[in-house]
């Protein structure tokens, strides 16, 4: 009985918080169950990714009907999505650039397109991907924007009843020749604090990281991570075409995907090759690896019903955030995925 409770009164007992530890165990548990999964950022029909196999999909938390003009999905729509043939559950995760600002978002202000009046963590277009800028990602006006308040991005898709969030370019920490030990811790610390803000909120929401695998060496980041995606992993990573990645990129990457799965995390792969060869190699990996591979479009605007088939061939157009670089100089099949 609590104190200065009426004689007699009953008092509800409820189970205590979980440790951080039991609550890093249950969402790895969840995320270990996802045995197929699908992206898909615009265009998106509610009622084809319901009815959709996938134990997970990644979105967009908000549709797009025209450019200018978000839509942000009801808790509603995203409770539905969560079940799959009428009852089995399924997780819905939200996509979130952390490392760019987007001019297509709620949060975007017009006087910001001109010089005089864009705020100082404001940078220059991504020339691979207009509509999209660069950002001083350590500023605390910039990660005001992303999380910590009502309004914020991460609290809004929160707030939408998402299970979790797929944060993109967590690797602008490379952009304009920055990457250096500094520029890596200080990306870091941006994750965790929003990772900490988002389970001091509910301790069972998922992070999933895409890229930027370097950063897993940090251990306070893999102690916060659920899970780890990983785009082109074979190829088109330097010129976000079909062309083989050189082997020292193979061999860097999956170390630390590797790295990742052995700390417990999941290790989602995205290919966007639809040649035989290719696709077969990437499959084989990813069986071997025990890696969930996901097949589409680069423009990841449509989704593959196969998931881990090939969608048929196709354009290739940039995708957000994609950084394009020199071309492969030496062949990946030269690579053994096992070095």
């Amino acid at each position: 009985m609590c104190a200065g409770s009426p004689v007699g009164a009953q008092t509800t007992k409820f189970p205590p918080a979980p440790t951080a530890r039991e609550a890093l165990a249950a969402r790895r548990s969840a995320l270990a169950k996802v045995e197929t999964w699908a992206v898909q950022f615009r265009h998106i029909d509610v009622a084809q990714l319901q009815a959709s196999p996938f134990d997970m999909v990644v979105i967009d938390h908000a549709p797009h009907p025209d450019p200018s003009d978000e839509m942000p999905f009801t808790r509603q729509q995203i409770e539905a999505l969560k079940h799959k043939d009428g009852a089995q559950r399924r997780l819905v995760i939200a996509y979130l650039s952390i490392g760019e600002a987007e001019r297509y978002r709620y949060y975007w202000r017009p006087e910001w397109e001109m010089r005089d009046s864009r705020p100082a963590w404001l940078g220059p277009e991504n020339p691979n991907w207009p509509g999209n800028y660069l950002v001083t990602y350590s500023d605390p006006q910039w990660q005001s924007i992303i999380f910590g308040t009502p309004g914020s991005y991460l609290d809004r898709i929160m707030a939408a009843g998402f299970d979790g969030v797929f944060l993109d370019r967590a690797d602008a920490f490379q952009d304009g020749g920055r990457d250096s030990p500094e520029s890596q811790d200080s990306m870091v610390s941006y994750l965790v604090r929003l990772a900490d803000h988002a389970r001091r909120k509910d301790p069972g929401f998922l992070i999933i990281m895409q890229n930027a695998e370097e950063l897993i060496g940090f251990e306070t980041l893999r102690d916060r991570l659920d899970g780890l995606a990983k785009e082109d992993l074979l190829y088109g990573g330097t010129d976000n075409s079909a062309q083989p990645n050189p082997p020292a990129m193979v061999r860097d990457s999956l170390s630390n995907l590797r790295m990742a799965r052995t700390a417990g995390m999941s290790v989602f792969l995205i290919s966007y090759v639809n040649e035989p060869d290719k696709v077969e190699r990437i499959k084989e990996l990813a069986r071997r690896e025990g890696f969930r591979l996901y097949f589409a479009e680069r423009m990841l605007d449509r989704l593959n019903p196969g998931g881990g088939v090939a969608p048929p061939a196709g354009g290739q157009p940039q995708d957000r955030g994609s950084q394009a670089g020199p071309s492969a100089v030496a062949p990946a099949e030269t690579v053994s995925p096992d070095n």
